[in-house]
């Protein structure tokens, strides 16, 4: 071999050795993957956004996640350069997030580390609200505490059942704040018998000898530190809201312009009979409500009274936690009196008090602002989500949600709806397509707005809604029939590609399919691929617990059939049947319809068998 055809060798197997080097595994050596930023800690439930970027390589990227202890947290999608990680239901530690280059080896990995820590209540003014059951009936409480450096400094509530009507004071000594072990809040409220400086002695007619216990979860995606809330002690069992207030959103002052609003509950007179209120409050003077603008529309026990009036009624300036008062005159009622707990410039949770009307009432006003006075047919037209509750005049526990789009072609929607009775009507297909002929908004544009004659196609179904809104994306309603009444709160619906996964807060509010007592529960669940994973801490009242923390729950969603592209999907819940899982230790696989909200998935769910009747939302924030 010549000399020549020794070098031309040499530089051919060179040649051929950097095409081996370019195409084989050990192209791991020049490629990289790095993550974006993730914080050092991540609360539970709560999901955040990772990015992928890799350099010299285009191979896959798969993630995995490690840590202390059994969950670690799971991801959005398994594989992709940019997925969401959603952390786990309870703290973990050693929490490491691997990004990993298919094919590599040796493995081209980016690694990030954090600590899943328990949500906490930052400081500042909260205000709660509960609607359930207690010895004497349903029942219901407002009110709202401070927060400072993990305690509870001040408080005041009102509570209101049939044989009570208490405004108590909330004693900073022996009320507190905890977290539990599986990531929910538990909130002790010693009450004051009225003001506390007065009187601090517990007023033993509210909670256990004067002491309630909430029980709660902070939604994951809440920055605020937005709650649903559960009454968990032996006295009563509820469902709620726990809510950071903003008194300078709202200005501070004297609420005015238009409200919408709802109320649920029980008219006067011994156990009293089913009653839901609903109607649009102008506040059209300084603290004056002069009925120009308003509007009052109430089912009692199946006797309606459509479009009644406000004779001249006022409202408080709000002391120095928010509260105000609502007198109000109507040509229905004699005087009713709301203690209203200023949640924003939005919002305000309303119970009535101290009045000579005596009723059982409970429930929620949402500001119209601007939009007072100005609904339109046109205006009105869109697509709402509403759930409601009450009792239908067999009698009984009645809950529904229906989804109803409002058009110049008349209404059409859907509605599931459960008395846990078949024979009195209940339909058999879920969800049940409806329609009705069309709507109209008061002459006015107060926003009371009246859909008569919803039905579907067989007829088994046939009802009369009235929807009161506030031009923000609520919509309140209550059925105007003979044979029921409920009340309840609804949503616009937004559009887009509907999908129900993530990790979401899951409230449950019921009634137990033998005497229907009141159930009610939260708890963390994820939704992915299709499958419910998560705990709720239930109370089940009149039952032997009636406490049942961190139970166990699965479930199904389908996103197919009737309704899908409309944002309702069907499935199944496993867990929230107290009766079966507790009394008969086998958990029943109920059905549920899930009425989305938003393309995020936030939805209102019911149940729709016989074994059990429950309301549930999935929220993220």
């Amino acid at each position: 071999m010549t000399f020549r055809k020794s070098i031309l060798l040499l530089i051919g197997l060179s040649t051929i050795a950097a095409l081996v080097a370019c195409g084989g595994s050990s192209s791991s050596h020049s490629a990289t993957i790095t993550l974006s930023s993730v914080p050092a800690s991540l609360t539970v439930n709560s999901q955040t956004s990772i990015t992928a970027t890799v350099a010299n390589s285009s191979a896959a990227v798969g993630w995995s996640v490690t840590c202390s202890t059994s969950a670690c947290g799971t991801f959005s999608s398994t594989t992709g350069t940019q997925v969401t990680y959603l952390a786990p239901a309870l703290p973990a530690t050693g929490v490491v997030i691997t990004a990993t280059l298919s094919g590599t080896s040796p493995a081209v990995t980016g690694v990030a580390d954090t600590a899943i820590v328990a949500a906490t209540l930052a400081d500042g003014t909260y205000v709660f609200s509960l609607a359930g059951e207690d010895a004497n009936s349903n029942y219901y409480v407002a009110g709202e505490i401070t927060i400072a450096g993990g305690l509870i400094t001040a408080g005041e509530q009102d509570f209101n059942d049939v044989a009570h009507d208490r405004s108590d004071g909330i004693n900073p000594t022996g009320s507190a704040i905890s977290f539990t072990t599986d990531g929910n809040v538990t909130i002790t409220l010693v009450t004051c018998t009225g003001a506390c400086s007065s009187n601090p002695a517990p007023d033993a007619i509210v909670g256990v000898g004067g002491t309630e216990t909430l029980n709660g979860l902070i939604l994951p995606l809440s920055t605020t530190g937005r709650a649903f809330i559960t009454e968990s002690d032996g006295s009563a069992s509820a469902s709620g809201e726990l809510d950071p207030q903003d008194l300078a959103g709202a200005g501070a002052t004297t609420p005015a312009n238009g409200y919408a609003f709802v109320l649920n509950g029980y008219d006067p007179g011994g156990t009293g009979d089913p009653e839901a209120v609903g109607g649009i409050i102008n506040i059209d003077g300084a603290g004056t409500i002069s009925g120009t603008g308003s509007i009052l529309d109430v089912n009692d026990a199946g006797a309606t009274f459509p479009s009644q009036t406000f004779a001249a009624s006022t409202v408080s300036a709000p002391d120095a936690l928010g509260r105000v008062t609502f007198t109000l005159n109507t040509s229905v009622f004699s005087q009713v009196l709301l203690a209203g707990y200023i949640v924003d410039s939005n919002r305000i949770q309303l119970v009535e008090i101290h009045d000579t009307y005596s009723g059982v009432l409970g429930g929620v006003a949402y500001s119209q602002g601007a939009n007072t006075g100005s609904f339109t047919t046109a205006s009105a037209a869109g697509t709402y989500v509403v759930g409601v509750t009450g009792f239908d005049t067999t009698p009984g526990v009645l809950q529904a949600v229906t989804q109803l789009t409002l058009g110049s072609a008349g209404v059409t929607g859907f509605v599931d709806y459960n008395d846990l009775a078949n024979s009195s009507g209940m339909s058999a297909t879920s969800p049940d397509p409806v329609t009705a002929a069309g709507y109209t908004v008061d002459a006015a544009g107060a926003g009371d707005i009246t859909i008569a004659a919803v039905t579907d196609a067989t007829p088994t179904v046939s009802y009369n809604v009235q929807l009161y809104l506030d031009g923000n994306g609520h919509a309140l309603a209550i059925t105007m029939d003979g044979s029921d009444v409920v009340a309840g709160v609804g949503f616009t619906q937004t559009s887009g590609s509907f999908a129900f996964t993530g990790n979401y807060g899951l409230d449950v509010t019921g009634a137990d399919g033998s005497n229907e007592a009141e159930l009610d529960g939260a708890g963390p669940v994820t939704v992915a691929s299709g499958a419910i994973a998560g705990t709720v801490d239930l109370n089940w009242f009149g039952s032997a617990g009636p406490l049942y923390p961190g139970t166990a729950v699965s479930g199904t969603v389908v996103t197919t059939g009737t309704g899908a592209s409309n944002g309702i999907f069907t499935g199944t819940i496993t867990g929230v049947d107290a009766q079966n899982c507790i009394i008969v230790a086998t958990c029943s696989v109920d059905n549920f319809s899930y009425y989305l909200i938003d393309v995020a998935g936030d939805n209102i769910a019911i149940e729709t068998d016989e074994n059990q009747l429950t309301l549930g939302f999935f929220l993220q924030q």
